[in-house]
């Protein structure tokens, strides 16, 4: 049972890292002060040194705090494999909570690659992620697993790193977070799809020509073709939706837009595109 004077030690823990957080996540490493930490704490800044011995050694343990609280809010990829499912989660969780990619931002801007560990807990937990991934996307190439896991994470995440790129580029769309993730998972789903076909996933037989195509081949990339419209469609029709309901909302009717997209959708979809 945590004795007294074990709990005070824990709780000034808590303190500091939740206090470390907010002041890494503003200023990062270089401009973070401990003296300011210590202050929003309310405790002694000698206390930092003693407990996790340098501003360094905070950092890393505010980084992996960061990460094991997000490991416990968002469910990884392979424990559906629902890639579309993912990529919104991610994204909500780093819309809704930007200090985790603040932090990973500001490591990699005074580490380069060089990540750093608090008892092994990050090697461990990106050990277990890459094997989690290979046996989801069945494949023996932990590089493989590793650049898949990372393009899939790279796409949420960029919308909400750059927010001042996706102004730019989107305009005044760029907080409509309904029409980007609708864009967003076909396009992620589509992605993985190609990307597991054309990389590999099943490997050729030993001996086996380029030009050694058969009837099963051509179905495959028929139906991969398919595939691809059909995920380009829901993207369009998300994104009509998405535009419907604005018009509708600055006082265009209902028939008048199923007018404007005649030989579209129907007006039985405008309707129902309207009321989503």
């Amino acid at each position: 049972m945590p004795t007294q004077e074990g709990r005070r030690s824990d709780a000034t823990r808590a303190a500091l890292l939740r206090a470390a957080r907010t002041e890494f996540a503003e200023r990062g490493l270089a401009g973070a002060r401990v003296d300011r930490i210590a202050e929003t704490a309310g405790v002694n800044k000698e206390r930092i040194y003693g407990i996790f011995g340098s501003k360094d050694k905070l950092f890393d343990a505010v980084l992996i705090d960061a990460l094991q609280e997000f490991t416990d809010v968002v469910d990884p990829l392979w424990k559906d494999g629902e890639v579309g499912a993912f990529v919104v989660r991610l994204y909500d969780y780093h819309r809704e909570h930007p200090q985790l990619l603040r932090l990973l931002t500001w490591e990699g801007l005074h580490r380069d690659d060089d990540a750093h560990d608090v008892g092994d807990w990050r090697r461990e937990h990106y050990r277990q992620k890459i094997a989690s991934a290979m046996a989801q996307f069945d494949t023996d190439d932990p590089f493989r697993a590793g650049m898949t896991t990372f393009l899939i994470c790279a796409m949420p995440n960029w919308f909400n790193l750059v927010p001042q790129l996706r102004r730019l580029m989107l305009g005044d769309r760029a907080h409509d977070t309904d029409a980007i993730k609708a864009t967003m998972v076909p396009f992620a789903e589509g992605a993985m799809r190609a990307w597991m076909e054309t990389s590999g996933s099943v490997s050729e037989a030993p001996g086996a020509s380029a030009d050694a195509a058969d009837a099963d081949d051509e179905v495959d990339a028929a139906a991969e073709r398919l595939r691809r419209a059909q995920a380009e469609a829901d993207a369009a029709k998300a994104a009509l939706g998405a535009a419907l309901r604005r018009a509708n909302t600055d006082g265009a009717s209902a028939n008048a837009l199923a007018k404007r997209v005649a030989g579209t959708v129907s007006r039985p979809v405008v309707l129902k595109l309207l009321s989503e």
